[in-house]
């Protein structure tokens, strides 16, 4: 569920190699709120930080439309008060669409949908489907999450193990991922290490 903090005033920003971190103030709670406005794209592969003209005019067009100011010149924002979305592991100028997830009561539970959407970014394969009016997926990771850095980083043996896998339930390799949307499906739920629910989408039989 989006939680709102409205109008919180924005106290500091910091900007360092392409990234700015914009520290908003909750007052009441006695809390600090951070977003991040990156101007770098992370390169899954190399598993670094790399230029990228596309996500730069993300960020300069984002520094324009919320602040009014050049991303370069965000300090002069200070003092400004925004509303902010807040979830679990992030915060947000915007609205985030969350995916949903099941519950330990729902183990067992199968049904048919078919596939919205599939995507990569540098934690795995995301392919989202809907069930009863909400968005959920099932993911295909291949990175790990180190703490020191506070970043995913890709394993490249995984990776290729996860390509290979999802090519096997999915009878299209990863580039064709796209001709999925649509593709009906059937998800049951089941429950890893005795607490953690995830959705297992079974093998789509071979087109003949």
């Amino acid at each position: 569920m989006t939680n709102v903090l409205e109008n919180l005033e924005l106290v500091d920003v910091e900007i360092e190699e392409g990234k700015a971190t914009l520290t908003f103030l909750d007052e009441s709670a006695g809390e600090i709120r951070k977003i991040n406005i990156n101007k770098k794209a992370f390169d899954a592969d190399k598993s670094k930080w790399i230029e990228s003209e596309e996500k730069a005019q993300a960020a300069e067009d984002k520094a324009q439309k919320h602040f009014g100011t050049s991303f370069d010149d965000l300090e002069q924002a200070i003092g400004q008060r925004h509303d902010i979305y807040t979830y679990e592991k992030f915060n947000s100028l915007t609205e985030v669409k969350m995916t949903e997830k099941f519950s330990k009561d729902d183990e067992g539970l199968i049904f048919q949908t078919e596939i919205t959407k599939v995507f990569e970014d540098n934690v795995g394969i995301h392919i989202e489907f809907e069930y009863e009016g909400q968005t959920y997926e099932s993911k295909m990771s291949y990175s790990d999450y180190l703490a020191n850095r506070k970043m995913f980083l890709v394993d490249p043996i995984k990776k290729a193990k996860r390509y290979e896998q999802f090519e096997q339930k999915f009878n299209v390799p990863i580039e064709n991922k796209d001709e999925l949307i649509g593709q009906q499906i059937t998800v049951e739920v089941k429950i890893a290490m005795g607490k953690y629910p995830y959705s297992e989408i079974k093998n789509i039989p071979n087109r003949k």
